[in-house]
């Protein structure tokens, strides 16, 4: 329960981040998530992925890794190209996810590993603006 009040202010945070980030991709037609809609409403920021997976995700890499920025970085790094380049293009091929992008996988990677920077730098303030006196 530690973890979970602890990590949930950065989790939220990034669920900010991505929320703005699928607005910017609406706005400017990086990507479509058409066929990634759970409900009829949720055709800018599909809610099933910005509040669900990733929400949990940033809770457990921070659990393991915060503190040990290189190994953070590259867990991001891994997770980030993983699912990129193996685990959408699987996700398109079953019909879930839209395949229309107007910006390269390697560009939308690149976008994830400053989100991961950004919110690093929101847990150390959130843990020195909280320490203990």
């Amino acid at each position: 329960m530690d973890t979970v009040r602890r990590y949930m202010p950065v989790a939220l945070f990034m669920t900010v981040i991505h929320t703005l980030s699928y607005q910017a991709a609406y706005h400017y037609g990086w990507w479509k998530e058409v066929d990634s809609s759970l409900f009829g409403w949720d055709k800018v920021a599909p809610v099933p992925w910005v509040y669900g997976p990733y929400l949990v995700i940033v809770i457990w890499i921070f659990h393991f890794t915060f503190g040990k920025f290189w190994i953070y970085l590259t867990v991001n790094i891994l997770l980030d190209g993983l699912f990129m380049y193996i685990g959408y293009p699987v996700l398109q091929r079953m019909g879930l996810v839209s395949s229309e992008s107007t910006v390269s996988t390697l560009a939308i990677v690149a976008m994830m590993i400053g989100f991961a920077l950004i919110i690093y730098l929101y847990q150390l303030w959130q843990e020195k603006l909280f320490k203990p006196t």
